[in-house]
């Protein structure tokens, strides 16, 4: 059965990265899934992520508003490349990496969509 999520149905967690805010539509405890999540996350100027990965899961990055700057390799630094609005950006499972929004006065909002049905997420030290 088809199933539309409304934004007012989405499950809305913030700070799992400081600042950052993350609207879930599609995951095992939205809608039940199996295999896919799918999220709207917006990051604060300036803002961005810890250094982490997503497991076995991979991930893909759409960017609606602004301009994402990734970085990943060994610790999370060592390559960067930057993604501008309608860009998708793939980061394979595992992938030690760090995504920010390049801007210091507008905010960067993105679809993140990963073939797991949770928002795994694994803070590297």
């Amino acid at each position: 059965m088809a199933r539309r999520i409304r934004p007012n149905e989405r499950e809305v967690q913030r700070n799992n990265h400081p600042g950052m805010e993350r609207s879930i539509a599609v995951s095992r405890s939205t809608v039940r899934s199996q295999g896919m999540y799918t999220a709207v996350v917006r990051t604060p100027p300036g803002g961005g992520t810890l250094v982490h990965h997503h497991g076995d899961c991979e991930t893909v990055v759409y960017i609606l508003q602004g301009r994402a700057r990734f970085t990943w390799g060994p610790t999370g630094v060592e390559d960067e490349l930057i993604a501008d609005v309608g860009d998708f950006v793939h980061i394979p499972a595992g992938e030690v990496h760090v995504e920010s929004n390049v801007s210091l006065t507008e905010p960067l909002e993105v679809i993140v969509t990963r073939n797991c049905p949770e928002p795994v997420t694994v803070i590297v030290e």
